[in-house]
């Protein structure tokens, strides 16, 4: 695979990197909106039905809060970091996470 390999399918292979970062960018989306709905989940059980902590401390409890409050938080920057990176991506006309070519 050489420089004439390159030449002669740079279509192909445009369109594969494409395909592959489009996969990647599901998966690091995905994984950031199972997070948030994995903390949202924590704090609404700890918020409503504090009963479940059963014979764990207040301590327990604080830190458990705390913990999904900041899975949260990361969960929402990823999200908009991904997001401004695609834009960005797109708006410069560069292949990495792009899926649809720019308009011309």
């Amino acid at each position: 695979m050489g420089t004439k390999f390159v030449e002669e399918n740079a279509n192909k292979l445009v369109k594969l990197v494409n395909a592959m970062n489009k996969n990647l960018y599901e998966m690091l989306r995905k994984s950031a909106e199972a997070d948030l709905a994995k903390a949202k989940l924590s704090l609404d059980l700890l918020g409503n039905n504090a009963v479940g902590i059963g014979d764990h401390s207040t301590k327990d409890f604080y830190d458990n809060a705390e913990e999904a409050l900041s899975m949260m938080a990361d969960a929402i920057d990823r999200i908009e970091a991904l997001e401004m990176f695609y834009k960005e991506q797109l708006d410069n006309n560069n292949p990495i996470f792009c899926t649809q070519p720019k308009n011309k």
